[in-house]
């Protein structure tokens, strides 16, 4: 079965806090907050100090009732809407590591910028975010690689 590619467009919400990856509760408390606004987390990644979690664009209008319910129950919380960004989901790209190492680095290669990515190995997709000037050149190697059938 041939490989295929989506795009979705989604929005950035960056949550930061001293020390967050290492607060239990705090990052359990936004992921209970994001699901009493009823919204769901297409990807996410996770620093020291910060969370950032990518929401589809059509769920966007649900973003100012989750900031202020979030920063009323989980007080020197920062949030910040950092843009939009497309998420390419490659759905039966035959991944492995390797497959994926050569995607994320062909990409780096080429100077863009990977916001998000997530492999979902269960569904053999794997899911990059990337910028939306970087797109269309983002799909265009992403295709070049699946086409080369680069398995290794």
């Amino acid at each position: 079965m041939e490989s295929r590619i989506r795009e979705i467009s989604a929005i950035r919400v960056t949550i930061g806090r001293a020390k967050l990856a290492r607060d239990r509760k705090s990052v359990m408390k936004i992921f209970e907050v994001l699901e009493k606004c009823l919204i769901p987390c297409e990807c996410m990644a996770i620093n020291i100090d910060w969370l950032a979690i990518v929401v589809r664009k059509s769920e966007s209008g649900k973003i100012d009732g989750f900031i202020a319910m979030l920063e009323k129950e989980l007080s020197g919380t920062s949030i910040e809407v950092n843009g939009e960004v497309r998420l390419l989901y490659i759905e039966q790209g035959h991944f492995n590591t390797r497959r994926i190492g050569i995607l994320i680095s062909s990409l780096s290669i080429e100077d863009i910028e990977i916001n998000m990515q997530r492999y979902v190995r269960c569904e053999d997709r794997l899911v990059i975010g990337v910028s939306v000037a970087d797109v269309s050149r983002s799909h265009r190697i992403v295709r070049g690689i699946l086409d080369a059938d680069y398995r290794i």
